[in-house]
């Protein structure tokens, strides 16, 4: 067993110390203030008394002044203090006591983890009690028996004491290190679990990329409606996926305390509205969600927005969850500080409520209230972490009161500065508007539900200082629009389904707003508006300053007419997926596959805007971003460049704006971010709004013909899309392409949930794939020649994503295993799996031109640029050639 202690873990060593130093301290000054006294008492030698007075002085000087080290002090006070014993000892009325004084001090110093203070302590009684022992002798004085078997038993008194403590160091050093062991085990621990929560999110992008991007375009091109609901739906669950992907993301890195901050101006008013778009779809019709919003809050403030609305999103969501009856109400005001204002945001529920010990583990990381296999709710439960994590992070606080069966109510302040400080709710000429809301809210059985309304609607009416006329029935909805002379009537759903052709009779006098959840049970010819539930300030304000006319804005769609764009990714997969969700707004897009290609492509051509994806091979995003900015050669207009990448950590937006990128959209897209980057860089010339028909998709091959610098893409397409007929057709196909492709490992069910069941577009990545991998496999083999794992890495990575989308799992993970390896420099398992994978790589390919039914000279023929083209009305062009230049243009 160890004779000191040094096993004791230096951080739990150094709080022994602290804490027993001054214990030590404590102890000697009491010690020595009752031998002072007992001195006095006695008449014993006053002049020992100052040294032990300036002894006191001395050690509380040391310790106030944090003079030398801790360990050097208590050094210091337990020498003076075996002096002090000493002292107390020699005299002969202290004989006896010293043992009982001597084993307590032993085992107070037991807690310092010092054995090295025990031998000094036995030391300090031994030769204190073996002085007295030589005084009694010298003295004449005969031992009697009693008193030698004292003597005796307090010295085994002291042995014994000494060894108790040891063995309480022991114990006690050896508790430490198994602990320091397991906090250690655990460290580690969490961190490998958030590196694979934040790689699980990566790789879970791209897929999901592809399916809300695609989903979103078919869903705008699709004319039967019980189609286009399930493509919708299917939008909405990979939204919801998106969500959870970003919520693990956030959580690992609150978890790992990597989480930066990216503070910009932002508006609270286009938070909100973004912020209503993504938890509608989590608000089921039975409940109600009410946004009440102060109208002192400043127009424009600085702060993190997006963190600022997640924080929100999780606690309207978290509300909506664990309520059945009634809804949830969030109210938003401000405090002014000297630094700006505190943004307090109370957001409230009627739902089950709590108990206190719920309430301390809320925050715990995927705690939920009715957890189990059997509970209600869904989520990761991950949310309150998130909340609170984010909101430590912007240097705030969050409150939570709660009780059983009453409801949830959480309050979180959070510091922002001011840019504007004029109202957020403001109209023009407030002075010709009279509003009327035909609002009934007992119709709502419960109260608090009736009293969140009243509060919001009267705080609408504060902020905007019109004046506002409410009703809860027809007979005095007749009687306002007879009196006031309303410019605007606000209705509720059910209101208006029961009354619709008395309100539909007022359209001609009036704009009437209808605040529903179901858009489409309005017709499109009764001049009627809607507006979608939640009802809140910022809706009611562009309504109050629009004409009396529908504006393009309320009534259209998104539209970048005359609008170039040039996506730069290396990944050929992801640019078909840009080039559906460009075209959706009439934009003409161009590709490029490399940083280099989009160097040369913007010497020759404007762009309005260039979408760069990071993480290419040769020259990444930023170092093609930084080259456009200072290419001598390019001696045309400025266009602003933003990022377009599926790194979606909250470092690397900052990351990428600090580097000198315009803007940062992450993948999957979010149109609605995607929108809002369009329109803060692009001029507003550029941007405005047109009726859903009149919009167009510029990409498409029929449009491609007016537009040669997108016809190679728009051929390419086609042309995959379609069946290559070789000039000698090979022999029937017995087998089917799903029983060819099985044999080689390709699950088709998979490959075909990537492409939502679209057969043609599945056809069509898996004649890409393979066209592709000539090209593929031999800058691989290159790379792996050469010992470049760099390049090596980034390339085994598209072949991973690539071979996952298409449904061959088996030679995605073994490319997986290749792309870790380069990862951590690991050459000798990448020499020993290369030719495996490679192999592997090489006979898929195989399998899907025998399945296509097309051969190697056709295969050879489409990689060297020929390309069957076919008319938009399905005739076929003659066979034509392009160079690799005029591709580039």
């Amino acid at each position: 067993m160890n004779n000191n202690n040094n096993n004791i873990p230096g951080i739990e060593q150094n709080e022994l110390i602290r804490t027993s130093h001054l214990t030590i301290l404590m102890c000697f000054t009491g010690f020595s203030l009752a031998l002072i006294g007992e001195s006095l008492i006695l008449k014993w030698e006053g002049w020992v008394l100052v040294l032990i007075a300036a002894a006191i002085v001395f050690c509380w000087t040391l310790h106030i002044q944090n003079r030398f080290s801790e360990k050097a002090r208590l050094w210091i006070y337990s020498i003076l203090m075996m002096g002090t014993f000493y002292y107390y000892g020699i005299h002969e009325t202290s004989t006896f006591d010293l043992a009982t004084v001597m084993c307590t001090v032993i085992i107070l110093y037991s807690m310092t983890g010092e054995k090295k203070l025990i031998d000094l302590c036995q030391i300090a009684y031994f030769v204190t009690m073996s002085y007295e022992i030589i005084k009694i002798v010298k003295s004449g004085r005969t031992i009697e028996t009693l008193e030698a078997t004292r003597i005796l038993l307090h010295y085994a008194m002291i042995i014994m004491a000494g060894r108790l403590a040891r063995l309480i160091i022991d114990k006690w050093i050896n508790v430490l290190e198994k602990s320091h062991h397991e906090i250690e085990q655990l460290t580690d621990s969490t961190e490998r679990l958030n590196d694979f929560l934040a790689n699980i999110s990566h790789e879970l992008r791209t897929p999901i990329n592809a399916v809300t991007g695609l989903s979103a375009v078919c869903a705008e091109n699709v004319c039967d409606e019980k189609l286009r609901k399930e493509i919708i739906a299917v939008n909405e669950a990979g939204m919801r996926i998106a969500a959870q992907v970003g919520d693990i993301l956030d959580y690992s890195e609150t978890d790992s305390n990597t989480l930066a901050l990216c503070n910009e101006d932002y508006m609270l008013s286009s938070l909100l509205n973004d912020l209503a778009n993504e938890v509608r779809p989590y608000c089921p019709d039975e409940l109600e969600l009410i946004i009440d919003v102060d109208y002192d809050i400043p127009t424009v403030m600085n702060g993190d927005a997006e963190k600022l609305k997640k924080i929100l999103r999780h606690l309207i969501i978290n509300g909506l969850k664990y309520t059945k009856e009634g809804g949830v109400y969030v109210h938003i005001s401000s405090a002014k500080e000297d630094y700006g204002i505190n943004l307090c945001i109370e957001v409230k529920d009627t739902g089950i409520g709590m108990s206190v010990e719920e309430i301390e583990r809320i925050t715990e990381r995927f705690y939920q209230v009715n957890s189990g296999r059997t509970r209600s709710s869904g989520g990761l439960g991950l949310g309150m972490s998130i909340v609170s994590g984010f909101t430590s992070a912007l240097g705030g606080f969050m409150v939570i009161e709660s009780r059983q069966g009453t409801g949830t109510s959480v309050r979180v302040s959070i510091p922002q500065k001011v840019v504007d400080n004029t109202s957020c709710i403001s109209v023009s000429k407030r002075d010709d508007l009279c509003l009327g809301a035909f609002l009934n809210f007992e119709k709502y059985t419960c109260p608090e539900v009736r009293e969140y309304y009243n509060h919001a609607v009267m705080n609408i009416a504060k902020g905007l200082n019109v004046q506002l006329h409410r009703v809860d029935n027809a007979v005095n909805l007749k009687k306002l629009t007879d009196t006031a002379g309303l410019t605007h009537l606000f209705v509720g759903d059910e209101e208006y389904r029961s009354n619709k052709e008395l309100i539909r009779s007022f359209a001609d006098k009036m704009k009437i707003i209808v605040v529903t959840n179901k858009k489409d049970e309005i017709p499109a010819n009764t001049g009627i508006m809607t507006m979608e539930k939640p009802f809140y300030c910022f809706p009611v304000v562009t309504v109050l300053n629009e004409n009396t006319v529908d504006t393009d804005a309320a009534e259209g769609v998104l539209t970048c007419r005359d609008v170039s764009i040039l996506v730069v990714d290396d990944e050929p997969m992801n640019l078909t997926v840009a080039r559906s969700i460009f075209g959706k707004y009439g934009i003409q897009v161009f590709t490029a596959e490399s940083g280099q290609q989009a160097i040369e492509m913007c010497r020759e051509d404007e762009f309005d805007i260039v979408f760069m994806d990071h993480m290419m091979p040769k020259m990444d995003g930023v170092e093609a971003m930084k080259h456009l900015r200072s290419d001598p050669e390019r001696k045309k207009k400025e266009f602003p460049i933003v990022a377009l990448t599926a790194n979606a950590v909250s470092t690397a937006k900052e990351m990428f704006l600090r580097e000198g990128f315009d803007g940062f959209v992450s993948k999957p897209i979010n149109l609605t971010e995607l929108e809002r980057v369009m329109k803060k860089v692009l001029p507003s010339s550029k941007i405005y709004y047109e009726k859903p028909a009149a919009v167009r998709n510029d990409d498409t091959p029929a449009n491609a013909a007016a537009n040669p610098a997108v016809n190679a893409d728009a051929k390419a397409a086609v042309n995959a899309a379609a069946k290559v007929i070789p000039d000698n057709p090979p022999e029937p196909v017995v087998s089917s392409p799903a029983e060819i492709l099985k044999q080689y490992g390709v699950d088709i069910k998979t490959g075909l949930d990537y492409c939502m069941n679209d057969e043609d577009f599945y056809r069509q990545l898996m004649i890409q794939f393979a066209d592709e991998s000539i090209g593929k496999r031999r800058d691989i083999e290159r790379f792996f020649a050469e010992k470049n794992l760099k390049d090596y890495e980034i390339l085994v990575h598209a072949l991973k994503s690539t071979s996952k989308m298409i449904g061959c799992t088996e030679l995605s993970e073994k490319a997986k295993e290749l792309e870790f390896a380069a990862k951590v420099n690991n050459s000798d398992f990448i020499a020993g799996h290369h030719s495996a994978v490679m192999d592997m790589y090489e006979k898929l390919v195989g399998g899907i031109n025998k399945a296509y039914g097309r051969s190697v000279n056709d295969h050879d023929a489409d990689s060297s640029g020929e390309i069957t083209e076919f008319t938009p009305d399905g005739g076929e062009e003659d066979i034509f050639e392009f160079s690799p230049e005029q591709d580039g243009g």
